[in-house]
């Protein structure tokens, strides 16, 4: 073994600092804003991420319209002030941004670098040519105006992380590791490494290229020493392999990691690092035993999700991205669909240390656009560049199993799906390519289904047709929920309250209706009249009736009994903004999880399924004041043999779980507590109590953590429940909270999850919904103790207590 210890040298060789704090923002079209003399004392002062839409507006004159959820888009400016630091002499030095919505262009000191119009793609600029001793200004113009430019919410401005990496003139150029292992088992694997090195000086170099395996332990447990000659201002790739024996696989339950340190040596003296994360597995697909990894069968119990969340828009720090994941986790979920763009580079590391596989997902569509302004004007131009960016920068990462180059890309032809996967292909052969909704042009290592899937006999009949192409449930199965909302009745989409573009088709919904009926799955009503009513019709039920075409249930079934359905990525996780079905709903509710990151009913079923962990939930709450007597239907998800439920001590009878999924009692409504118990070979494993609530009397606090670290960036998650005199959530509170926070921190965000409840995010009050709010608070630079205050109208205010400790100063110095 070698030790890993950094000399001053080494550490050295390249730095990365982050650059996301202290950024001048102007919002509006500023001409003279690229001008490095510009001055912008006026502009507002703020750290990155940031997304001006969410801090907007909704309003239904926004452009962005149902598409985009009403809120406003336009064009900002953003200047970083950026003094000479002695150390960039003789280096390189790269501006890296991770993502920019949309048509960002850049300058540094008045001198343009590009454009780029996706608004997905990391990219980076060599900036050392136009820097300069004393200050350099970066200017970065953000163009959003033209709306809508999604299908969903977008978001505007720079919205992820900005990066400032210096390098030697012999480097290692952005996303220049490609690691992949072969013969990969219990006892041993390869793993090759090709490594392009940069020479950016005038003369050829006689380099040496050392690679080295490092262990989680920190262990270095393989190393190869290459020479390699590069050219006078030329780029040369390096290819090398190890060999690792008895590895420590990478696995959803054990996501092992191994560090790729790849090093530039100039006569003995190191010149460059990076290090790669890497995962040694096995992936194959298959129609007779579906996803293999590491040789045994996987279903992918998978989501998609779109990349916004809730009251951040879409700049999500990464506290807020770690909590969804974890709840996800929690849920069963193995497998994760990025809708429809590369995400955050820091997704795909978390995907990587939490034990998922992602489905990988480049555009939405091709050449034609989808939404009027769309990716689609650009793609002819960008497509190449963009996709190979795009999977040069996740080409490592172990928990990405597949490549999507579209989704429900409208018209397109064979030769053009041709075009993409070629080219995909050459980039990368390691991985399989799929499509969303791509099961026709032939050229698909794996069909893709979305909605069409969800209809009776789809995927049998596409297989007996294909009967060695391998099919993924790439958007299936969509379900509409609000959480603690029900209905007892059966509720389909086309049929009860149809979308716009259902509205809107030239034969419209009650032909569609009439057309579909027999392919859609038909689901028992829970009782004959309808139990819970005068609920808008926006709003869709918590239980598993509320429907496009096909139950979550009959989803799980599918992917259980088709040995060559991988799996399915149901639409969606949480609720996302955009793609509304009609003023004033900002969204349509298709997350089991909602806007505020709160679980529904549909959760817990999925829980039920998809988890190991033992667990029983029970829907609805049971506060129905004025129905006495009626039949309230009680449904009870667990993953045990079986559960029994009882009312006030008293037993309603044990059930065994069955195929079905769910267990549903009629009980007679009489306030009380409602406890249910999940069992197994007859013993008592776990249960879930809930009562009767009274008058709503204060609220309840409740933190994912109560001790941050002064870096701004730190998030604090508060969920809040309005609670009776006893403790008791009151499940249909929507009274004002309001939210003071005394101590160095700031509230970030404020949600409720209500797809028609359109006040601000950044504001320090909010409305419950259904007897809940999430609040965000985020550190600031500033250490010392942080109390949050709730209160409302009427109820007793509460407090909570957070700790903000020192940071390293050298974290929020740029």
């Amino acid at each position: 073994m070698f030790s890993t210890k950094l000399t001053a040298q080494e550490q050295s060789s390249r730095t990365r600092i982050n650059l996301d704090f202290n950024w001048q923002f102007y919002l509006g079209d500023e001409p003279a804003a690229k001008q490095a003399n510009y001055q912008d004392q006026q502009w507002r002062t703020l750290d990155l991420p940031h997304d001006w839409s969410i801090e907007g507006e909704y309003k239904q004159e926004h452009p962005a319209g149902i598409r985009g959820g009403f809120l406003p888009t336009g064009t900002g400016w953003y200047r970083k002030h950026l003094a000479w630091d002695d150390s960039w002499a003789d280096k390189r030095v790269i501006l890296e941004f991770d993502g920019v919505y949309m048509n960002s262009e850049v300058w540094v000191n008045g001198q343009a670098l590009g454009k780029r119009p996706y608004g997905y793609i990391s990219f980076s600029y060599d900036i050392t040519e136009h820097l300069q001793a004393g200050n350099n200004v970066i200017a970065v113009r953000v163009d959003n105006s033209k709306a809508p430019s999604g299908r969903w919410y977008t978001g505007s401005g720079i919205y992820r992380h900005v990066w400032l990496t210096t390098v030697s003139e012999q480097h290692i150029p952005y996303s220049g590791v490609f690691v992949r292992s072969e013969n990969v088992s219990e006892q041993q694997a390869d793993v090759k490494i090709s490594t392009e090195i940069k020479n950016t000086q005038g003369v050829e170099q006689n380099l040496q290229l050392q690679t080295e395996i490092i262990d989680a332990e920190g262990k270095v447990v393989a190393m190869t020493t290459t020479p390699v000659q590069v050219m006078a201002q030329q780029t040369h790739t390096v290819d090398q392999q190890l060999n690792l024996n008895k590895p420590a696989l990478w696995s959803i339950d054990n996501p092992n990691l191994y560090t790729t340190r790849t090093k530039v040596l100039k006569n003995g003296i190191e010149v460059d690092r990076l290090d790669t994360t890497t995962g040694l597995r096995t992936i194959d697909f298959t129609v007779d035993k579906g996803f293999l990894l590491n040789g045994e069968t996987v279903i992918l119990q998978g989501i998609s999700m779109h990349h916004d969340a809730g009251p951040v828009g879409a700049a999500v720090p990464e506290d807020v991205l770690r909590k969804r994941l974890q709840t996800l986790k929690a849920m069963g979920v193995n497998a994760l669909r990025n809708t429809h763009n590369p995400f955050a580079p820091e997704f795909y590391q978390m995907a990587n240390e939490m034990g998922f596989v992602v489905m990988n997902e480049a555009f939405d569509g091709w050449w034609d656009p989808k939404a009027e302004y769309d990716y689609g004007l650009y793609f002819d131009q960008w497509w190449q560049q963009d996709l190979t960016d795009f999977m040069r920068r996740d080409r490592n990462h172990p928990s990405v199993i597949m490549w999507s180059v579209g989704n429900e890309v409208p018209n397109y032809t064979p030769e053009q799906q041709k075009t993409l996967v070629e080219f995909a292909k050459k980039l990368d052969a390691t991985r399989p390519i799929t499509q969303g909704r791509g099961y026709a042009g032939g050229y698909l290592s794996i069909a893709g289904f979305n909605g069409h899937g969800e209809y009776k006999g789809a995927i049998q009949k596409f297989h007996k047709e294909n009967p060695n192409t391998p099919v993924i449930g790439t958007e299936m199965t969509h379900t509409i929920h609000t959480r603690g909302i029900y209905r007892s009745k059966t509720s389909y989409r086309v049929r009860d309250f149809p979308a716009p573009w259902e509205v809107n088709s030239k034969v419209g919904p009650k032909k569609i209706w009439q057309k579909i009926k027999k392919k859609v799955y038909p689901v028992a009503d829970l009782t004959e009249e309808e139990v819970f009513t005068g609920i808008p019709g926006a709003y869709g039920s918590s239980f598993d009736n509320s429907l496009v075409r096909m139950p979550i249930r009959e989803e799980i079934k599918l992917a259980r009994e088709l040995p060559y359905l991988l799996g399915t990525f149901r639409w969606t996780a949480f609720d996302y903004i955009g793609e509304s079905f009609g003023w004033p709903a900002r969204t349509a509710n298709f997350g089991v999880l909602d806007l505020a990151g709160f679980p529904k009913g549909a959760y817990y079923l999925y829980q039920s399924q998809w988890s190991s962990e033992p667990m029983v939930h029970l829907d609805p709450h049971w506060t129905h004041p004025g129905k006495e007597g009626t039949e309230i239907p009680v449904v009870v998800y667990t993953n045990q043999q079986s559960a029994e439920l009882f009312l006030n001590g008293k037993s309603l009878g044990e059930k065994n779980m069955t195929d079905d999924m769910q267990l549903v009692w009629l009980v007679p409504y009489q306030a009380g507590e409602l406890t249910v118990v999940a069992k197994n070979n007859g013993r008592d494993v776990v249960s879930k109590t809930i009562n009767t609530a009274g008058k709503a009397d204060s609220v309840a606090i409740s933190a994912d953590k109560i001790e941050i670290t002064a870096n701004k960036r730190d998030v604090v998650h508060l969920e809040i429940d309005v609670v009776d005199e006893q403790g008791n959530p009151v499940p249909d509170a929507s009274d004002r909270l309001h939210f003071k926070v005394d101590g160095p921190a700031r509230l970030i965000g404020v949600e409720n999850g209500d797809i028609l409840d359109l006040e601000p995010h950044k504001v320090p009050t909010r409305k419950a919904f259904m007897g809940k709010v999430l609040a965000l608070i985020q550190a600031t630079e500033k250490a010392g103790k942080i109390k949050v205050t709730v209160s409302g109208e009427g109820l007793k205010s509460q407090q909570i207590l957070i700790n903000a400790s020192s940071a390293q100063h050298s974290q929020l110095q740029h």
